[in-house]
């Protein structure tokens, strides 16, 4: 069976749970500790020391993207990257849009704003020890700060960081005009990369407001959610 390494919590995690989701392929999870994370013993199954990491077999898969790729080519169907050039071309460019800008703002609106940090730093220790517990909340702030500052976002106000989420989500509802997802006719890569970021930033208030400000957005969210989530009986 397929072995999946992540952190829960991250919605590059999430595309991957998604996409073996709707290809309907069995797996089981291994949750990265922190301190297997920090201590560089999870490198020797992911030398880049990123989540996810997909094992199978003898096979290791790094980095959301590639292993999607490869969940693709070994079970095709349902396909969820087109054959078409064109429409193969726009899944990667906004693939990468999620997962290259839409990522920051999700960790600057989730972790990057204290009452959402607050409420997010117990899903990101759920699996840790006391201690651990006790320490993360010291250390997590400073690296998100440290990390969207070396981007740019973390320089900037929160208010300037919602008037520009806000701006993405309206390029995103110009997108779904007259359509049910992004690409073509059905559900692709594209849909489930966008949701996993966008849902993650739902859990800060600021974003969950401005999503439901625009009730195409919301609406395409649920959309996805439906045809992606775990079946009942998934025991991973």
């Amino acid at each position: 069976m397929l072995k999946l390494y992540q952190f829960e919590i991250s919605p590059f995690c999430d595309k991957i749970r998604r996409v073996l989701h709707v290809k309907h392929v069995p797996y089981e999870v291994h949750e990265v500790g922190l301190l297997e994370w920090q201590l560089g013993t999870y490198k020797k199954v992911s030398p880049t020391n990123k989540v996810p990491a997909l094992v199978d077999g003898e096979r290791t898969v790094c980095d959301s993207t590639d292993i999607a790729y490869y969940l693709e080519e070994r079970y095709p169907e349902p396909p969820l990257i087109p054959r078409d050039p064109r429409e193969r071309a726009l899944v990667h460019v906004l693939e990468d849009w999620a997962d290259e800008s839409l990522y920051f703002f999700e960790m600057r609106l989730r972790l990057g704003i204290a009452h959402n940090c607050a409420r997010t730093l117990p899903k990101l220790v759920a699996h840790e020890n006391a201690l651990v517990q006790a320490v993360v909340p010291w250390v997590i702030p400073r690296a998100i700060q440290s990390q969207t500052d070396a981007q740019g976002i973390g320089r900037k106000t929160d208010e300037q960081v919602v008037a520009e989420f806000g701006r993405h989500l309206d390029a995103l509802a110009a997108l779904l005009e007259g359509r049910d997802f992004l690409v073509g006719a059905g559900l692709t890569l594209a849909d489930i990369a966008v949701f996993a970021q966008l849902a993650a930033a739902r859990d800060a208030t600021e974003a969950a407001v401005e999503i439901e400000k625009r009730r195409q957005v919301a609406a395409y969210l649920d959309r996805v959610d439906t045809a992606t989530r775990a079946p009942a009986a998934h025991a991973a």
